[in-house]
């Protein structure tokens, strides 16, 4: 397999696709101040914006808090969505800084166990074998979802203007490497009137620990219990043809400047970056184009999850996009501060909720968390207490 640096290869693409992508959050919305292609840091500088919604008077007078920061790092499926809404924050709780690194699910939760951020994010919630390897003194872990997206599959086709279409099998014949060529039988019989190349296939993929790749390979898994050989995981043994790159950012800028490459990415950078991307046949036998409104349709056929039970792919209904999942926030029930941890479950519920964070997901192109979510969410953070035991939020 090989195994790029986003930033380095193949320098006369790669860098004007990366310039293209900007991270996607900068696209996204102007209200991010500031943030890094190269280290992946959204950092909430500019104080400034107002709430909208019945709730703002509320979350503004109850959520002031003076100025710091809080650091925090995973998914790069979340970014986007968190870039705007720890700017949108800042504007309210006199410039209190949420520092947070996309680096990917898996060291953000390696960086969560070691202590050297205040809350994590991963679009898997950590398991009993995550759960192991942390401190024997740090108490319980609470996770919670803190944003609905869903996973396009991204190609770089010369020549083909038609939406392609492909379905479970298919997808993981591409990615397995069995199937090599993009007029492979398998493709051009799902794609009827469709000219395709006789040209190999890139497959892109992620080469850090990815809750993307989690995802993407659960629905691979659940559309081919018999086929698809490679397991549902963050990190996966993938062919020698596939090309690896780092981030959600990595994975689109690869596609962008791979010619005859497909890929998969949270569906906001596929759409900010104005990528072509696949149709999926879901579970009704109806294939659906991802948007926000084809992935709350999947979420609706489970309506609810918790950090053991948390799969929503290949869902039931003729209008859900199967590739779909939820991201999650991560962080002690007992905070070491309480002046850090009141800090953190404030901007928690504010970024989980209507009225806060979940307004700005429609415009982002993420989906708010249904009620029945944002309701477990506030009984989950009621639950974080400071060191003397007392609780952190109000009710």
């Amino acid at each position: 397999m090989r195994t790029r640096n986003a930033t380095s290869a193949r320098n006369g693409r790669r860098t004007a696709s990366l310039a293209a992508i900007g991270l996607a959050a900068a696209a996204l919305l102007t209200a991010c101040s500031s943030s890094s292609s190269s280290s992946s840091t959204t950092t909430t500088t500019a104080p400034g914006g107002t709430l909208a919604g019945n709730n703002a008077a509320f979350l503004a007078a109850d959520l002031k808090a003076p100025g710091g920061s809080l650091n925090a790092s995973g998914s790069t499926f979340v970014q986007p969505f968190f870039s705007a809404a720890f700017y949108k924050y800042t504007g309210l709780n006199q410039a209190l800084q949420v520092n947070y690194q996309g680096v990917g699910s898996g060291a953000g939760i390696t960086a969560f166990q070691s202590g050297t951020v205040a809350f994590a994010a991963s679009d898997v919630p950590m398991g009993a074998s995550d759960l192991a390897k942390m401190p024997a003194d740090s108490g319980p872990v609470v996770q919670i979802p803190d944003i609905l997206g869903g996973v396009a599959v991204a190609y770089n086709v010369p020549g083909v203007s038609t939406r392609i279409k492909l379905d479970g099998p298919t997808l993981a014949g591409i990615f397995d490497g069995s199937i090599t060529t993009w007029n492979a039988s398998q493709i051009t019989a799902l794609n009827p009137g469709v000219t395709l190349p006789a040209h190999a296939i890139t497959p892109e993929v992620r080469a850090d620990s990815s809750g993307t790749t989690y995802i993407f390979t659960d629905y691979l898994t659940s559309a081919n219990p018999t086929a698809w050989t490679l397991g549902a995981s963050k990190t996966i043994a993938w062919p020698s043809t596939a090309e690896q790159t780092p981030k959600n950012s990595g994975v689109a800028s690869s596609i962008l400047s791979t010619p005859y490459s497909i890929g998969y990415v949270e569906l906001s950078y596929a759409i900010q970056n104005k990528m072509n991307y696949a149709a999926v046949k879901n579970s009704a036998g109806v294939y659906a184009v991802p948007s926000p409104t084809t992935v709350a349709a999947d979420a609706d056929q489970k309506t609810s999850v918790t950090s053991t039970d948390f799969s929503i792919v290949n869902q039931a209904g003729a209008t859900s996009y199967p590739i779909a999942g939820y991201s999650w926030s991560i962080l002690l029930q007992k905070q070491t501060s309480a002046t850090t941890g009141a800090q953190v479950v404030k901007v928690l519920d504010w970024t989980t909720h209507t009225g806060g964070g979940q307004d700005l997901a429609a415009g982002l192109h993420y989906v708010a968390l249904p009620p029945a979510v944002q309701n477990q969410n506030r009984t989950q953070l009621l639950t974080v207490t400071g060191p003397d035991g007392k609780a952190l939020l109000s009710k």
